[in-house]
Formats: C-alpha cells, sequence, structure tokens
C-alpha cells in the first residue's frame, strides 16, 4: 500500500506537488494522469525516494519514506520514463550490476537477471549493447530493473512511451499479473490513454489532485460532456446532419469521418449510432475520441 499524507514537493522554490493526499491500494493498479508540468513524474521520484519532500509523507507499506528511505526502497522497482546517459554495456552486464547493487549475488543474482530479462520481454537481446536499442528496447531494459529485486511496489513513470503495440499489449500483461499476485502499482500514464489494467485513476493540475476514482468514464459523468467520433464511409455529411439532433459541436472531418460531444447522460455513443442507422446510414466504428481519460486532461 501506498499512502501520500500531504505530500509537498518543491523545485527551485517552486512547489511542484501541493499538500496531495492519495492512496495507492495492493491488487489495484493505479493511472496518474496529467498535462506536462502538473506534478506526475515529481511525484513518483519522491515516492521513490529519488527526490526529498518539503512537507507531508509519504509512506510505502508504512515505511516512512523519508524517516526510513532504505526500507521504502526495498520495497520498491522504480522505472523512470529514461535514463540521462546510456551504457555501451550489454544489456545482461547492465542488469548485472543493478541486480548486485540490490544485495544479490550468485546463482540468485543470476536468475534474477534471466527473469528479469524475460518478464520484460528482452529473452534473447541479453548480448545486445544497450546504447544500441531502439526506445521501446531502452523501456524494456528499464522495466527489467526495475523488477530485478522482485518488488512488492511497481512505480511506473511513462511506461508505455517508446513502446510498440505488442510491447504495450505485453506490459500490460505484466501489470495485471502484479496485481493478481497482490503488488501494489502506480503508473504516470503521459499520453493519458489508461489500459484496462489500471481499475483506479487519479488525475493531477498544477500539482493538485484534481479527481481519485475508479478508471471508468461512468465515475466521472455528472461532471462532464465527452467527445466522440463516429466513422460512417462516404456519408459524413448527412450522418452530421442527423447528429446535430442529438449531440453538440457537431463537425464533419472528413468524408467518412464526424466528431461531436455528448453531454453526460449520453455517455456512449450508443443512442448517436441508433439515430444514424435509423436514418440509413451505415455506421463503422463509435467511441471516444481522444480516449475518455485522455479527454480529462486535454480540455
Amino acid at each position: 500500500m501506498i499512502q501520500f499524507d500531504r505530500a509537498t514537493i518543491r523545485l527551485g522554490g517552486v512547489t511542484v506537488v501541493d499538500a496531495l493526499i492519495l492512496e495507492v491500494l495492493a491488487g489495484e493498479p493505479l493511472a496518474l494522469i496529467g498535462r506536462t508540468g502538473a506534478g506526475k513524474s515529481t511525484l513518483l521520484a519522491a515516492l521513490a525516494t529519488v527526490i526529498p519532500l518539503a512537507g507531508g509523507e509519504i509512506r510505502v507499506d508504512g515505511h516512512s519514506v523519508s524517516r526510513d528511505p532504505a526500507a521504502a526502497r526495498r520495497l520498491i522497482g522504480y522505472v523512470p520514463a529514461s535514463l540521462p546517459a546510456w551504457p555501451s554495456a550489454r544489456v545482461d552486464e547492465f542488469l548485472d550490476l543493478f541486480a548486485a547493487a540490490a544485495g544479490l549475488s550468485g546463482r540468485p543474482r543470476r536468475l534474477a537477471v534471466e527473469r528479469a530479462i524475460g518478464f520484460a520481454g528482452l529473452t534473447g537481446a541479453g548480448t545486445a549493447r544497450v546504447d544500441t536499442l531502439s526506445e521501446g528496447g531502452m523501456k524494456r531494459v528499464l522495466v527489467a530493473r526495475g523488477l530485478l529485486h522482485d518488488p512488492r511496489v511497481l512505480v511506473l513513470d511513462d511506461p508505455f512511451g517508446g513502446l510498440d503495440p505488442a510491447g504495450r499489449t505485453e506490459l500490460e500483461r505484466l501489470v495485471a499479473d502484479a496485481a493478481l499476485m497482490g503488488r501494489t502499482v502506480i503508473a504516470a500514464i503521459a499520453d493519458g490513454a489508461v489500459p484496462e489494467c489500471f481499475p483506479q485513476l487519479a488525475v493531477l493540475e498544477s500539482g493538485r489532485l484534481n479527481f481519485s476514482g475508479p478508471a471508468s468514464p461512468d465515475a466521472i459523468r455528472p461532471l462532464r460532456s465527452w467527445r466522440q467520433r463516429i466513422v460512417c464511409p462516404g456519408q459524413a455529411d448527412a450522418a452530421a446532419d442527423t447528429l446535430r439532433a442529438v449531440a453538440e459541436e457537431v463537425r464533419v472531418v472528413d468524408a467518412n469521418t464526424v466528431d461531436c460531444r455528448v453531454d453526460p447522460a449520453g455517455i456512449d455513443a450508443g443512442p448517436l449510432v441508433a439515430a444514424l442507422v435509423r436514418s440509413g446510414i451505415r455506421v463503422v466504428s463509435a467511441g471516444f475520441h481522444p480516449h475518455w481519460a485522455a479527454q480529462l486532461i486535454d480540455d
């Protein structure tokens, strides 16, 4: 369990995170979203004991990151968004170095490196040089590094950045597996597209908590309208004419695509599609655009 108790962080005299109160439970991964500069990465770095708190407290399974940072670090697998510089070492050598730093030796260290390489989808790439990997490959190495000591808590900063769809799917599966094993997971999602493996959501705005709760548009429905995109090949103009009676801000994107807003009572695209079908318009796809969670930080 992670507890943020009025956690406050200042950098260069500027308050980046302001008296934040939040709880992350084991087995319920939480996605942290917000605009660039909202304080997401800073908050996770403080949780990982990389930067100090200016006030308040963060506890990891009861251990204070301020008063007992060593105990907190032993529980945490921290995956930063990137490293400032990448070494020319091989992947297995790079991971072996960090496994040794975590206090592992002999056969347990070797097995930890092998296990982390497998978990991160790097099987067969252990002899590759780290500085020659793609952006996605480097991200996998960081994930593997965070998993070396089999942590009870995963702290992931922009974990999907640079990953291709297959890599993203593998990482989503890793998060889901961690939850099933009772681990605590918190991740900063840079693009706001929150995968289903995160049942909980927190939104930061200028260092303050704007929302926390279930990662579902239903949980936020009374607060806002939503943007939807509807694809109806060759019939966008006719579709727009029909939608103006049941939606707001209807806009033709191209000959096949219409964007619009629906009020909170019409959270999904079902009524829109029904209206189009009754008008004889064929609908290929309909849904949130962009992802509903991304809309929370875009608008």
